[in-house]
């Protein structure tokens, strides 16, 4: 049998239902399963300078309970599946629903495939409210962006680090020779973040995308390593060339506007230009300089390619929180759909030829999208949490 993950929307869905008192014997075992799937330490603690905030409040309750399970599970090491204790895993669990702890990013395995399965409906997939983003700090703590206020929440090297709604800014002090390394980590079904790099350059990152970045820039040139998809407006510094590199492609530029998308299940790497030049280089072979509006483009199957008169605004528009339906094609317009409300998207058979035309808001919920495909002709149903595109 196959085997699929467990989303934090399934999650919190089956959680909310336990919680409740609603969840049937079966939703219990899932449960269950999702429990013995996770590793024996699941969750890291991240200590924030406000100790009376209801992160750390809960942090401490999870540890708690973490704890508690731990020690029933070790009275019954001869048996083959850990001890479950349904006492602590609610409350566990509600600390998690209820948005108290840490652990909202859920470290879970590839486990049976009827975990992917919930009693969602459509009109209960909504477009993301918050952010769910990630920072991983140079010692490997973690920094839950919807668990924190907004202010200073780490000093990283010489620089604060600030959080200002959907917003993170590396805020330097004095210059230091020591490079440490900061990852911000945009999961499925979270709003775009903006973050500002020590050096004031800005980076929009997309669902599903992450990218590496030093908190302090020391060396000659400056380098962060991304994945997935992002908008880059760097600032100039002729002295410092800045460098961005994914998956083998890499942007060279001095300052100026570009989007990188590398997603993975994408048919091809894409550099798109809108502002000043840059230098592509592919490992696979070939690289190009790039002017605004032109769109570098590179695959397996592929050289590179340039192609010019790119409409820019259409690359960007998740950026602007807008699914750009213009010139784009069903399974790519199937695959934002599945990043954005955190979902699986299927086709029945062949995927069709079809292009769109217009725009429609990221912010409105998945039963309004499938509304609009369903009046392009495209039907669609929805079950099990999955979109069946026929």
């Amino acid at each position: 049998m196959g085997s699929k993950k467990l989303t934090d929307r399934q999650l919190r869905q089956l959680a909310k239902k336990f919680i409740g008192g609603t969840a049937t014997d079966e939703e219990s075992a899932l449960l269950h399963a999702w429990y013995n799937s996770v590793d024996a330490d699941p969750t890291e603690i991240v200590q924030v300078d406000a100790p009376t905030s209801s992160q750390e409040i809960g942090a401490a309750i999870f540890a708690s309970l973490q704890k508690k399970i731990e020690q029933e599970r070790a009275r019954v090491l001869e048996m083959p599946q850990r001890s479950f204790s349904w006492k602590y895993a609610a409350a566990a669990i509600l600390v998690l629903v209820v948005g108290i702890s840490v652990y909202l990013n859920l470290k879970v395995k590839t486990i049976d495939e009827q975990l992917a399965t919930t009693n969602l409906t459509v009109t209960e997939v909504v477009a993301p409210q918050s952010t769910r983003a990630v920072i991983t700090l140079t010692d490997g703590k973690r920094l839950y962006l919807d668990s924190l206020p907004d202010g200073i929440i780490a000093y990283e090297g010489n620089a604060r680090v600030v959080k200002k709604a959907d917003e993170v800014v590396y805020e330097p002090t004095p210059d230091t020779k020591i490079l440490h390394y900061n990852t911000l980590r945009v999961p499925r079904g979270s709003r775009v973040v903006n973050l500002t790099l020590s050096d004031g350059s800005k980076i929009w990152l997309n669902a599903e995308s992450s990218v590496r970045y030093p908190v302090n820039f020391t060396g000659a040139t400056r380098n962060v390593e991304i994945m997935g998809e992002a908008y880059f407006e760097v600032s100039k510094d002729p002295q410092r060339r800045f460098y961005v590199s994914s998956r083998g492609l890499t942007t060279e530029v001095l300052g100026t506007h570009f989007n990188v998308n590398t997603y993975a299940d994408e048919p091809a790497m894409k550099v798109t230009l809108l502002e000043g030049s840059v230098h592509i280089n592919y490992a696979g072979g070939g690289d190009a300089m790039l002017q605004p509006g032109e769109q570098g483009s590179v695959s397996e199957s592929s050289p590179l390619l340039v192609k010019k008169d790119i409409d820019t605004g259409a690359v960007i528009a998740w950026k602007n929180d807008n699914f750009m339906m213009k010139g784009t094609d069903l399974g790519a317009l199937a695959r934002q759909m599945a990043r954005w409300y955190d979902i699986q998207v299927m086709f029945e058979g062949k995927v069709p030829n079809r292009k769109f035309g217009g725009a429609i808001s990221r912010n409105v919920n998945l039963s309004t999208m499938l509304k609009a495909l369903e009046e392009s002709g495209i039907e669609s149903q929805f079950e099990e949490g999955k979109v069946i595109i026929k």
